[in-house]
């Protein structure tokens, strides 16, 4: 079995004040850089954002590669996080001045913590020791298997060097699930113990909430409409054109389905167009990236459709089965995103929208009504968000340590 990061499922987080600063004349926080590329309000940012305002005890900054102000960077401020842009990632050289004068101004850094393969965080990874910071850490959010079979051969080459860098380069590397951590870290990685799985924790008390009678309402849905709920950023990973598709054929197999999309992207005007070239616009409702999508899916949703080409672990298939819809998803993504099987359905993209539309439609009435009780399986598992934050501190605390000791 590969090794999982976890500790008792604790109703908090408790760590010794003393346990998380560096001791010398002024004694300060243990400081880490976090490196996530953008912040737009998807998986990786808003697990981040989470776990940031669960472990406070340290500081925390967080690394871009961009100075616009994306819809996410405002949130981060607000909770005492420092947003760092640094820029030129296409060219190493002054990428890496750009980056030793951000750590200059707002270090020094215990740890580099780098979510995901972007770019940029993959350099600061190959810099960050002469640089100073003493820890690395790479963080897996993804499985690539599936679209490095779309590519050619001088990309897949371009990987493959990227993923050997990572692998000599990085002190310790989490997933958040098998595939992710074997799409990074390889075939063996269960043999290296730097790797091991950290299931994303997942903040389930909204999906307590009651549900707002009016929303459909506010949004213009038609009473008594079956509503094919759907979360994602518009961008090729998440497979809107194949979406669209199973709309149109959704609407001919039942008069009172609905669509309700929720996400921006730079593919949403595209998609936009398409629904109205196939006449669906009086069908599908587009709703902007929200902080209020456990709402959306109490309160407007029927069953939830995620026909991803690719993904790690996507935390929004678990919180649509916490909010208790039906489910159906792609078996491009692990099973270890199931937590209610009663609630999931799995299809290939390889069978037709119209497969994929009656479905869906099979789904109506199976939701779950009793939430209360439903949720109690969901904070019994990996999920657990004060698991997840007490694991992860776990792991800086040993870093650091180890990272002491290998100065002495």
């Amino acid at each position: 079995m590969p090794e999982v990061l976890n500790v008792p499922n604790p109703a908090h987080v408790e760590i010794p004040t003393m346990a998380n600063r560096i001791p010398g004349q002024a004694a300060r926080p243990i400081r880490i850089l976090h490196s996530v590329g953008h912040l737009l309000r998807g998986g990786i940012e808003m697990w981040l954002y989470q776990m940031i305002r669960r472990l406070d005890q340290y500081e925390h900054h967080v690394l871009v590669r961009t100075r616009v102000e994306e819809p996410f960077t405002a949130g981060f401020r607000d909770i005492g996080v420092r947003v760092l842009p640094c820029l030129n990632y296409a060219n190493p050289p002054k990428y890496f001045a750009n980056l030793r004068q951000v750590v200059q101004q707002n270090g020094p850094y215990d740890i580099l913590h780098v979510h995901g393969s972007n770019p940029n965080g993959l350099l600061a990874l190959l810099f960050a020791k002469r640089l100073g910071i003493a820890a690395t850490v790479i963080h897996s959010h993804n499985d690539l298997s599936p679209l490095l079979k779309s590519r050619g051969a001088a990309y897949k080459a371009y990987v493959w060097l990227t993923l050997q860098g990572i692998r000599r380069t990085a002190d310790q590397g989490f997933a958040v699930s098998a595939l992710a951590a074997e799409s990074m870290f390889g075939s063996s990685w269960k043999k290296d113990k730097r790797w091991s799985l950290l299931h994303c924790g997942i903040n389930f008390d909204p999906f307590a909430d009651s549900p707002d009678p009016d929303l459909r309402t506010k949004l213009g849905i038609p009473a008594g409409a079956f509503v094919v709920g759907h979360v994602g950023r518009f961008q090729e990973q998440k497979n809107h054109p194949f979406l669209v598709k199973i709309a149109q054929q959704a609407v001919r197999q039942s008069p009172d389905v609905h669509f309700l999309l929720i996400g921006d992207g730079e593919l949403r005007p595209q998609i936009t167009a398409e629904v109205q070239r196939l006449g669906l616009e009086r069908r599908v409702t587009f709703v902007p990236d929200t902080f209020s999508v456990p709402q959306f899916m109490l309160s407007a949703m029927d069953c939830y459709v995620f026909p991803s080409l690719y993904e790690g672990l996507p935390l929004v298939t678990v919180e649509a089965q916490a909010a208790g819809l039906p489910c159906v998803f792609s078996d491009r993504f692990t099973r270890e995103a199931i937590v209610d099987p009663d609630l999931v359905t799995v299809l290939s993209l390889n069978d037709s929208p119209a497969d994929w539309a009656a479905a869906l439609l099979r789904t109506r009435g199976h939701r779950v009504r009793d939430l209360r009780r439903h949720l109690q399986q969901f904070y019994a598992t990996e999920f657990n968000p004060a698991r997840c934050a007490a694991s992860l501190s776990a792991a800086y605390q040993s870093l650091v340590a180890n990272s002491r000791t290998k100065r002495r």
